[in-house]
Parts: structure tokens; sequence; C-alpha cells
């Protein structure tokens, strides 16, 4: 196939590696090394933390794909976190302490786990009571498999007369048993998807994690993997100090640029193979790199090159050449599902200019369609949580790129405070301080801290939780950069000459 007709029959594939099957997520799956651990089962407890798009259910499902495939006989559930709701089990009673909640949790998991054996042996359960588990029964089940008490208890409440009896369903029982040390995975993908920031939803959220522990603490055989939003994370954990003991159990999902050069070369790959090129099956820098050329010009022309005029050169220097990959990755702010968005725009553009390859004009053409998406995301995820997140996000439109801390409240006091009332996670403020730390939770807006000599660094809001928190504290002086994401959708303006010399003079006189 010549080069031209590549980039008209390249298919980046799903944005959403959890809406696809095992097997194609598999072929595209970046598999870091810090992913290999949720395969481990002597690591009974392992939660993944992180941001909307960076592929913690795609990290979920890779994982229950690769531990039904290494052990035939492991019992892998894998369930949301809406499916673990108290009314999903017709639990009306109420809870008040900490240790009820935990409990309750225990009781789900368990149930579970007891509605998954039904269905391997085939038993109808027309009375949920089958499927909780006591907790008096769960204190009787300490340093045993798991598996094997909840057969005896399904094959007890069969000779009690609480379900079928037939003979089949004794003989499905005993084939499970057969499997000496059977072990279960749970695998609970989004656990805080309607999350608020109140008392009673931290508890809850809170006591999950207690019961996790106390779970594969007492018993045999079970591993648990679940995944929920880096914030929310960074919020529960100074709620309960009884959370320090999560926190080796916590892992993040970090992307470097790298990783971004073998997502998008592994994405080339498999359409490639489903075109019917042959590529080479080993990925070593050199192959990605060469992959990539195939739908993308290896460098664009990115950012400047942040030096100061000076006698010598009185001049701005030009923009800088960058790798492409790293430009995908700054531009989807470190997002997989988000960067394979922007290479589905680009690429619509590139065919549009008849051009052979992706280059920078063509995402320029898409960067303000592809910023009113990243938008339209963050809107949908936080609605639940602010009604006016939509009016937040656009009083910004024409905003300076960067903002001091006293400039980001005065825009957010003349163009919120004083016109809307907004409701953050059931409390009303016109507080500019409180709607900007809400706006650095989301990721709209990021703490930027310059270095000497030019360079700088960004701070996420699960990285510096404290800022913006305190009303005298200046934040150790670091100023608020609006996303690139987000920019070109809310015409934000550039980083000019005379930005950078009053940037540069507020850190003189730090």
């Amino acid at each position: 196939m010549a080069m031209s007709d590549i980039l008209k029959t390249l298919d980046f594939g799903n944005e959403a590696g959890d809406d696809v099957d095992a097997a194609e997520l598999i072929e595209y799956f970046v598999e870091q090394e810090a992913f290999f651990k949720f395969l481990d089962p002597k690591k009974p407890l392992l939660v993944t933390t992180a941001r909307k798009g960076i592929g913690k259910s795609a990290l979920l499902k890779w994982t229950a794909a690769k531990v039904a495939a290494s052990d035939p006989d492991a019992l892998v559930i894998t369930v949301r976190g809406a499916d673990l709701a108290r009314n999903k089990f017709k639990l009306t009673a109420p809870l008040n302490t900490p240790n009820e909640y935990t409990q309750d949790w225990m009781v789900r998991l368990c149930a579970v786990i007891n509605r998954q054996l039904a269905i391997r042996v085939r038993l109808a359960l027309t009375d949920d009571a089958i499927t909780l588990v006591e907790a008096a029964e769960l204190e009787g089940y300490r340093q045993r498999n798991l598996v094997g008490c909840l057969l005896d208890r399904l094959q007890s409440l069969l000779e009690k007369g609480r379900g079928t009896t037939k003979i089949s369903i004794k003989d499905e029982i005993e084939m499970l048993r057969r499997v000496k040390d059977r072990r279960v995975w749970i695998i609970i993908d989004d656990l805080d998807a309607t999350y608020q920031n109140t008392d009673p939803e931290s508890l809850n959220l809170a006591t999950f994690f207690s019961a996790c522990r106390y779970l594969v603490q007492d018993l045999k055989g079970l591993n648990i993997r679940a995944s929920l939003r880096t914030d929310v994370w960074a919020l529960i954990r100074r709620y309960d100090e009884a959370l320090d003991k999560m926190s080796q159990y916590i892992s993040e999902i970090l992307w470097q640029q790298r990783d971004f050069l073998a997502l998008l070369a592994l994405r080339i790959k498999a359409s490639l193979r489903q075109s019917g090129i042959g590529v080479t099956a080993k990925m070593s820098a050199e192959v990605q790199e060469t992959l990539l050329e195939r739908a993308f010009v290896p460098k664009m022309q990115w950012g400047d090159s942040r030096r100061q005029p000076s006698e010598m050169q009185p001049t701005i220097q030009p923009e800088r050449m960058a790798d492409t990959y790293k430009i995908v990755y700054t531009v989807s702010y470190e997002r997989p599902r988000w960067a394979i968005q922007l290479c589905k725009l680009a690429q619509e553009a590139a065919l549009r200019r008849n051009a052979v390859r992706i280059t920078k004009a063509c995402i320029d053409e898409v960067w303000g369609e592809y910023g009113e998406k990243r938008i339209e995301d963050l809107v949908a995820e936080h609605k639940h949580q602010c009604p006016q997140v939509n009016e937040l996000v656009n009083a910004f439109r024409g905003a300076n790129r960067l903002l001091t801390r006293a400039d980001l409240f005065t825009w957010i006091n003349n163009r919120v405070s004083e016109h809307l009332e907004v409701t953050i996670e059931g409390e009303r403020t016109r507080s500019p301080r409180e709607i900007a730390r809400f706006l650095y939770r989301l990721g709209f807006i990021v703490a930027r801290s310059e270095n000497e000599g030019g360079s700088y660094e960004h701070y996420r809001f699960d990285q510096m939780p404290d800022f913006l928190s305190a009303r005298s504290d200046d934040d150790f002086g670091v100023t608020w950069e609006i996303h690139p994401c987000y920019r070109q959708a809310l015409d934000i303006k550039k980083l000019d000459h005379s930005h950078r010399e009053r940037f540069g003079r507020l850190r003189g006189r730090e």
C-alpha cells in the first residue's frame, strides 16, 4: 500500500479501551511495568487511581483478561461501583457507625461472589437472603478458602429447602469443590462514579477500603482490584485516618512521553495488520518511531524558546521543533482517550487537505473543536458536583493563559461571583478562592512554578492538594495556567513578551 493511502484506511481504534473485547484491547494495550503487579495473586488488594481518560477501566479489563487466561480455574468477577449499591441487595437497615458501614460492605462483596457461584451451578436465586452472608458467618470463615466456605453455605441452604434441591445442582457444587484453593478476583470499576465531597459519601467510600482490607486479611484465595479518580482519593485519604494503611495499596496510573509513543505506535500497528500490511512484531523505540511516521510527521513546531531578549539576541527565538508524540502527550493532558480523539480529528483534517501525513497544521485546524469536546467531558464528569460548572469554565473565555493568584481571584470575582452563586457539592459559595480550588481539583487550571533559567514545573491537585486551601497563603508564589487542551476553544490569550516580562519580575521579587 502506498504511503498516500495509509492515512485513508488508518483506524486509531476505540477511544475507550474498556468498550472493546479483550482480544482487541490486549493487542494495543501499553503494558507499563507498574501494571504487572495487578496480575500478582500474592498482592491481595490493589487500587488504581487516575484522572478521567487515563485508562483505569482499560487496566482493570486487561487485568481480568490476563488473570482468566493464566488461571482458568479462577473466579473472575467484574462489576461497577453502581452494582454494589445497597439497593441492589435490598439492604435497608440504617447504618450509623463506621463499623456498621464496614460490615455492610463485607456482606455486599461476599454476596457478589455468592451470586456468581450460583450462576456457575445453574441455581436460580429467588431469595436474596441466599446470597447475603451474615457478619457472624464471616467470622467463621477466617483463614479458610473463601470459595470453599461459600459453596458449603450454598449446599447447606439447599439442604434446608431454601432453594431447588435438584441432584444436578449438588453435582455442580461438587465439581466446583474439586479445584482446591480456587481463587476469587473481584474487579471493581468506577467505584466513585457519582461521589460528592460530603461526610456521608466520604464515610461510605472510606469504609469500603476498610472492608477490603479485613476481607483479604481474614480469607484465603481472595484478590480485590478497584479504581477511583485521583482527586477523590486525595480527598478521602484525609477524611479517615485509617486510610493511612491503604496508601501502600494505591497505585496511580502515570503516563510518560515515551508511553505515548508506544500508545500511538501500537494503534497504528494494529490497524496496519488489519489492513493486511506486514509489520515487525518487535517494538523497540526505533520501530515505534518508524510506525509513527507512517501517519505523522516526526516533528512539529511547538512553543517558544522561553529565552528573554538580550543585546546579542534582541528578539524572541522562533518556535522550536518537538517530537510529535510529545505534542500529542501535552495537548491530550496525558490522557490516552483524549489522545485518540485528537488523532482522529487531526486525521480527518489531513484527509481534507489531501495530506499524506498528519502535520501541526492539521492539529491546529481541529484544536478548537477538540477543546470543545474537552469542555463537554469536563462538564459531564463534574456537573453532579457543581450544576454551574459549564458557566465556570466559559467564564474564562478570553482570559490570559497565565494568572497570578490575585489575578485569578479578580477574574473569578468579576466574571462569576458578582453574577452567580455557585453550588459546589451542596454548599453555596461566591468565594473566588473556593471556586478556584474547585477548578484546580477538576484540572481546568494547574499550578505552575517558575525555575531559574526559564524552566518550569506543573502541579496538579493530586500532587499539591493544599494549594488554594488557605485564605492568606500565596501557595509559594505559583502562577495559575489554563491547560492547553482548553485554550483554543476559550480563545485564551497566548503568552506574549509582555506577559513573560511581568511574570519574570514577579519571580524576581520572591
